[in-house]
């Protein structure tokens, strides 16, 4: 039964590479960190809100010398709310994932050192979303719950070269959490060298183990801006992240589900008659079993990416906004696994490079009151046999609306609400026998998604 421990650990880890990679990715990213950018979709590159979260939209930002005081903060949150269908093309069956609500924080305050120098910290969370689905769920020896975080730690420094031209850097400390629950199916474990269970009888979704699989790390890289403004009303802006590595340990535990089998007279078990097959399988948790608690460990890359936008403001109260993101997703090739007890394994994932596009606008109604809109659409990076419960991932469009209030002279609430329709992919419920794109011929099933977000932040100049 080796074989399912490296299975499902590789499983788990390959979800935690996609969760260690940085919130301008696909999957399960996040990039509404600020509810005055999502309003307008996540545009800002070339011109970030006028609040301290110009250090997560572009560190060049940041520096700005006719801000009215040295300090600025901004605190908020967003409300994920996602939800995941799946449609058995076989049997016609249509199933509904659990609903969640999961918050995502983020905190930012910089400061304006003098009329050139800026620096500034930022604490946010850019994966924070769950997948989950009932225990009996046909793909639930794949998956039936991963939940997904990260906190990315931000220290920048920002440089004005001239009225023009302004640049930023700064490094980013990431900490990254994977928890994965699966189940085990015994008709797939060999019974002995050579001879699975389903040989003996024992039918295809038999459920004898409920597996969890935890894993965390520390990695680093770091980031890049530049923010160049033609003139009053036309700007450029770009921001490029370094690629980086994580270095991922966690450990693995089982729990025996009963089958409620019992072996008859003659079994090629060579247990007495009328002995029931849980205490058979007993052995495998406990003691040296394949199924006791272990470690393993996996080094994943993490792709780099760039972002360029631009920014014009039509009239005195206008300004519209667009971004184009491109991801290095060809990085994520192989993730090469360690196990404590279960050997060695290299998983295939053949991500492919995506872009994404963003477009929004920003209209003042009053000093007072600020309305925002926009659009966007990304690509998908999993090829189709990566297409799995853990990560039913395709191509998204999504739609904001969005709005500020000045409380007082100082002090700001913005609010957001964006909508993600995610395109209908088929994708699979079991584990393929065969790697490559030949592995999408499993795909039986159509996965569909959606997601609504409800944003807040408070921006105060002190």
């Amino acid at each position: 039964m080796r074989r399912f421990a490296v299975r499902s650990i590789a499983l788990a880890f390959t979800a935690a590479g996609l969760v260690a990679a940085d919130a301008r990715a696909q999957g399960f990213g996040v990039y509404e960190h600020d509810a005055c950018a999502m309003g307008r979709a996540g545009t800002g590159v070339a011109n970030p809100c006028d609040n301290a979260t110009a250090l997560f939209f572009n560190p060049a930002g940041i520096v700005n010398p006719s801000a009215p005081t040295r300090w600025q903060l901004s605190v908020g949150g967003t409300i994920i709310a996602p939800r995941f269908t799946y449609r058995d093309s076989v049997r016609g069956t249509d199933l509904e994932g659990k609903a969640n609500n999961i918050p995502v924080p983020n905190f930012y305050i910089t400061r304006q050192l003098n009329a050139r120098w800026a620096v500034g910290l930022g604490v946010f969370a850019p994966y924070g979303l769950v997948s989950e689905w009932p225990e009996d769920f046909e793909g639930r020896f794949l998956g039936y719950r991963s939940d997904l975080k990260t906190i990315y730690i931000q220290p920048t420094a920002a440089f004005r070269i001239n009225d023009r031209l302004s640049i930023g850097a700064g490094l980013d400390y990431i900490r990254s959490i994977v928890d994965l629950r699966q189940r085990v199916d015994l008709a797939s474990q060999n019974a002995s060298a050579g001879v699975t269970f389903a040989s003996l009888g024992i039918p295809t979704g038999t459920d004898f183990a409920d597996a969890h699989i935890h894993g965390k790390s520390w990695s680093a890289t770091a980031h890049l801006g530049a923010l160049f403004k033609l003139n009053n009303r036309f700007s450029i802006g770009a921001r490029y992240l370094m690629r980086s590595l994580a270095d991922l340990q966690g450990d693995a535990e089982f729990e025996q589900v009963g089958t409620g089998i019992i072996l008859p007279a003659g079994n090629p078990l060579g247990a007495p008659a009328g002995t029931p097959l849980d205490t058979v399988l007993a052995a495998q948790f406990r003691g040296n079993g394949p199924l006791r608690e272990q470690h393993a460990s996996a080094r994943i890359n993490l792709p780099d990416q760039a972002v360029l936008g631009v920014a014009w403001r039509v009239l005195e109260n206008l300004q519209v906004l667009g971004d184009i993101q491109w991801v290095h997703w060809t990085k994520f090739r192989q993730v090469p696994l360690a196990f404590e007890f279960a050997g060695t394994r290299t998983l295939i994932e053949d991500y492919e490079d995506t872009f994404g596009y963003r477009f929004g606008a920003e209209y003042t109604m009053s000093p007072s009151l600020t309305l925002r809109a926009g659009g966007l659409y990304h690509q998908a990076a999993a090829p189709a046999q990566t297409v799995t419960p853990l990560l039913p991932e395709a191509e998204r469009s999504e739609m904001t609306l969005g709005g500020s209030f000045k409380l007082k002279s100082n002090m700001r609430i913005d609010i957001a609400y964006q909508h993600i329709w995610q395109a209908s992919r088929r994708g699979r419920v079991v584990e393929p026998t065969v790697r490559g794109p030949a592995g999408a011929a499993v795909n039986t099933g159509l996965y569909g998604g959606s997601a609504n977000l409800f944003g807040a932040s408070l921006a105060w100049w002190f």
